[in-house]
């Protein structure tokens, strides 16, 4: 209770010096940060969060942000610890404090190998206008395919683009520094848009599309492999045979994370090629239209104390 009453008086000294919240909104955040700081103590931070969450709302203060990190690293959310660890040492450098930047960057330091990742695959269902959110947030092109930190747990994934159908996806991502893998499937026509191409494209022309999105998802498969490959052979310089210090594990760690990427596009990519054949095959003269859909794939195994 006497670190508790001192950080709270040190929050009360760092509020009150600021102008830009009013006033009712500074005290709220006190007496917030007192009650999710007694929480901590009562060892409840599940119920701490959420105040540490208000508090930072009504008042956006370092040492907040410091203990919010603290309570999601204590309830398992290592993906948002390790990235408010991170802020609160670059505001604190700012401020030229450089005993809290340390102990922010050793607390972040402590967490990254406990974040998980997840690593949204976009190849063969890529569309004109396509977006892509994860939990309701924009996945934009330069995160596809790269391992992206997240907390652990159900994410929901959506595509969506003019003239087709939204496609959802649930993914579990493994706690403790796991990876997990989504492919993002084709879409699907859809018949209600006027962007769906009138009464739907020709079976043959979707077998084409079809067909040369799996070529293309292949041919990216085969690239991330070498470079895999290309990877795992540069942690030889810090290895030998199977014993290898910390840079040659972190060398072969990514490596072994980008086979196993480059594995789940190859096999899209050979499922595309494989139902653009039937669909050619199968395809009689203009019909009313046709669709595939690939199944998502899903890779992986689905002290509190004063700053």
């Amino acid at each position: 209770m006497a670190r508790l009453c001192a950080i709270g008086a040190g929050l009360t000294a760092a509020i009150a010096g600021g102008s830009a919240a009013r006033a009712e909104d500074k005290a709220g955040a006190v007496a917030l940060f007192r009650e999710a700081g007694a929480l901590i103590d009562a060892g409840q931070p599940a119920r701490a969060c959420p105040r540490y969450e208000e508090s930072l709302r009504l008042y956006d203060s370092s040492n907040t942000r410091y203990f919010l990190a603290d309570c999601y690293e204590r309830i398992g959310k290592m993906a948002s610890a390790w990235a408010h660890f991170l802020e609160v040492a670059a505001r604190v450098r700012a401020s030229g404090d450089r005993a809290k930047e340390a102990k922010a960057r050793e607390r972040a330091a402590a967490v990254l190998p406990k974040v998980s990742r997840l690593t949204v695959v976009v190849g063969a269902a890529s569309a004109p206008g396509l977006e892509v959110k994860r939990d309701g947030t924009p996945v934009g092109a330069g995160q596809w395919g790269v391992p992206m930190p997240v907390d652990a747990g159900i994410h929901v994934v959506e595509a969506s683009a003019p003239g087709k159908r939204t496609w959802t996806a649930r993914v579990e991502v493994a706690p403790g520094g796991a990876t997990s893998t989504l492919v993002v499937g084709p879409l699907e026509d859809d018949p209600a848009s006027g962007d769906a191409g009138g009464a739907g494209a020709p079976r043959r022309t979707l077998a084409l599309v079809t067909g040369g999105a799996g070529v293309v998802a292949v041919g990216v498969g085969t690239a991330l492999a070498f470079a895999a490959r290309s990877t795992f052979d540069e942690s030889s310089a810090f290895c030998n045979g199977d014993r290898c210090d910390r840079r040659g594990m972190d060398i072969r760690d990514s490596a072994v994370a980008r086979a196993n990427v480059a594995t789940v596009v190859f096999g899209v990519g050979l499922a595309a090629i494989a139902g653009g054949g039937v669909l050619w095959l199968t395809a009689k003269s203009p019909a009313k239209g046709a669709s595939i859909g690939l199944a998502p794939a899903v890779g992986g195994a689905l002290v509190r104390g004063s700053f």
